[in-house]
């Protein structure tokens, strides 16, 4: 894995294990809400240029709910 620091809104600094990267790209992401109901953790998604679909990733989203999540656990185990 491989890990990626990222700053967010709301928490700051924050990492991210990922399995790899790959490369970089600019895309458009297209809203899934038109669509599909709201997914925690996904901003939308985007054509890949082979046809492939691929899901954006909220990451401020994702830190914001392991965070909440780590506190109650702390809380509780208090």
């Amino acid at each position: 894995g491989v890990l990626v620091v990222v700053e967010t809104e709301a928490a700051g600094q924050a990492a991210l294990l990922v399995d790899g990267i790959s490369d970089q790209r600019q895309f458009v992401i297209k809203s899934l809400k038109t669509h599909y109901r709201s997914m925690e953790g996904v901003a939308g998604a985007t054509i890949l240029g082979d046809g492939c679909v691929s899901l954006i990733l909220d990451v401020d989203g994702l830190v914001a709910a392991a965070s909440s999540r780590m506190l109650r656990t702390l809380r509780d185990a208090a």
